[in-house]
């Protein structure tokens, strides 16, 4: 029944509240499961439920499983002293104080089952481009519970993938503009989003013919060359397209190593140009009259690939699967451990600190990384450069 107009949308969620989840818990909505259209109020825990439970009919019990979570997670926020965010707006920092403090609250199965709700809630949030990343993720396999063997939670593991294999499938990607985009996301871990979003002028390629190929770069990009400019106030409605908006908080410039830039100057030769002022650096066809690249499609490709490979599991969560986003964590860790070893290692001469500089090609926003990162020390590109994944071009 629709609402009338002298009925708030918080009365009618209110209501249906009480009515739908007898809980002392937090105020997550108890949503009819039809009579709301207009969520643009809501938080990230209400829209979850009205999306993931009411919308599909769950039982009381499912949905208080989710409320009673959620209440956790605020009483844990609400008690400690050493943290200063709210319960949505919690990070990979607090989640494993919030485990520990969790483990003290109810039994090691009941926590689990907390933390893959959050963390069932992040992956989508994740996958559809709203988060960053996901601050639950692998947190409930860390606990100790009769659950830890289930087959369902054995699923919940995230892809393995060899690094020989993944450089197989990439260099087997037949087109210059499905390869480029592989290739830009594994080395620079990028979202799809950002990588969909660029414009020829967003690239910096120090080359010879480069002039005839390619618009000149950005004045950002002007003393960088053999880079990228991720910019952050780039949105959606920017592009015509459904490319989605980037969603970095700092505009960014990352480094392209030398097999990148091979790439990208193949990709510019062999491409339609087109005449406007549009300069997609990715689009959906092979003529001038293409529109830019959706990331929807990009996705479709992907995940096609991904079957191809025995990477992809139907049934199984899209971040378990090899997606867009596994490229980027798969970067994060991979830069993370070649930076680490090189800090360790008596050859290296960079005194960078590894977790600031991977935080800040990512596009973290805390002073301290913005700050090692975009006040950069010389040879910090080079240094990045060096340590990105290499595909191996030989031979093609």
């Amino acid at each position: 029944m629709p609402m009338s107009s002298d009925t708030s949308i918080e009365e009618k969620m209110a209501e249906a509240a009480e009515e739908a989840v007898a809980s002392d818990g937090p105020f997550i909505p108890g949503i009819s499961r039809t009579n709301i259209t207009d969520t643009d109020d809501f938080g990230d825990f209400e829209y979850w439920v009205w999306k993931r439970y009411y919308n599909r009919n769950k039982s009381k019990k499912t949905i208080k499983s989710f409320i009673s979570s959620v209440s956790k997670l605020e009483e844990f926020v609400d008690e400690s002293d050493k943290i200063d965010c709210s319960a949505d707006n919690i990070t990979d920092r607090e989640t494993p104080m919030f485990k520990r403090w969790l483990l003290d609250q109810v039994k090691p199965d009941t926590a689990s089952k907390y933390i893959n709700e959050l963390d069932n809630m992040c992956q989508h949030f994740v996958a559809n481009e709203y988060y960053p990343g996901n601050p639950f993720e692998g947190l409930a396999e860390t606990i100790d519970s009769k659950s830890r063997q289930s087959s369902s939670f054995q699923t919940n593991k995230r892809t393995n993938v060899d690094d020989s294999r993944l450089r197989e499938a990439i260099r087997s990607t037949h087109g210059s503009s499905k390869i480029v985009l592989l290739a830009m996301l594994i080395k620079t871990g990028i979202r799809i989003s950002e990588a969909i979003n660029l414009d020829w002028e967003d690239i910096h390629i120090d080359h010879d013919i480069s002039d005839d190929l390619i618009p000149a770069p950005r004045f950002e990009l002007s003393d960088d060359p053999d880079t990228i400019y991720i910019d952050a106030d780039k949105t959606g409605e920017d592009n015509p397209t459904d490319s989605a908006g980037n969603k970095r908080k700092v505009n960014s410039v990352i480094p392209i190593d030398g097999e990148l830039k091979r790439l990208l100057i193949w990709h510019a030769l062999t491409r339609e140009r087109r005449f406007d002022d549009e300069n997609p650096v990715f689009m959906s066809g092979n003529n001038a009259g293409s529109d830019r690249l959706e990331v929807q499609t990009a996705w479709r490709r992907i995940m096609r690939l991904a079957k191809e490979y025995g990477w992809w599991e139907s049934g199984r969560s899209e971040l378990r699967n090899v997606t867009p986003h596994w490229f980027r964590a798969k970067f994060v860790t991979y830069m993370s451990n070649r930076l680490e070893d090189a800090e360790d290692s008596d050859k290296s001469d960079f005194n960078g600190d590894s977790g600031d500089i991977v935080k800040g090609l990512r596009g973290d926003v805390a002073p301290d990384i913005v700050e090692t990162y975009r006040l950069r020390d010389g040879n910090q590109y080079e240094h990045v450069r060096s340590h990105q994944f290499k595909i191996g071009l030989e031979g093609m």
